[in-house]
């Protein structure tokens, strides 16, 4: 899957928003939202936004809800990264996993991020 942007979710600004500034200085373009339903709104305003990083547990509705919500769009595709800090997040992930969904752990392994990331097709 060629890839134009990432979505970085996250209830916790600042590590929205320091993963963000992290990830552009590499030159990927980056959004941020701080809640499942703020990430729908700006996936519908951002079309170029192909890859989805997410935290797993967030108030209200998590990461699995967003990414169970998008893989039942018909009308565009996304690959997932779930960012999750919990032992038992394999288990919660368990009925989503596809080879479009990778987990990373937190905290973030930054080179294992960007070694993840430069394995994928960026435009």
């Amino acid at each position: 899957m060629n890839h134009k942007k990432i979505l970085i979710i996250d209830d916790e600004p600042v590590i929205a928003e320091e993963l963000s500034e992290f990830l552009e200085s590499f030159d990927y373009e980056c959004a941020t939202a701080l809640s499942v339903d703020e990430a729908l709104v700006t996936i519908e305003a951002e079309p170029d936004i192909t890859l989805i990083m997410t935290d797993m547990r967030m108030p209200g509705r998590d990461g699995a809800d967003l990414i169970r919500e998008l893989k039942a769009r018909n009308d565009r595709r996304f690959e997932y990264v779930m960012i999750s800090g919990h032992l038992d997040a394999d288990q919660d992930l368990q009925d989503i996993q596809g080879a479009d969904v990778t987990l990373m752990r937190k905290p973030v392994d930054v080179e294992q991020l960007v070694t993840f990331l430069e394995s994928k097709n960026f435009d």
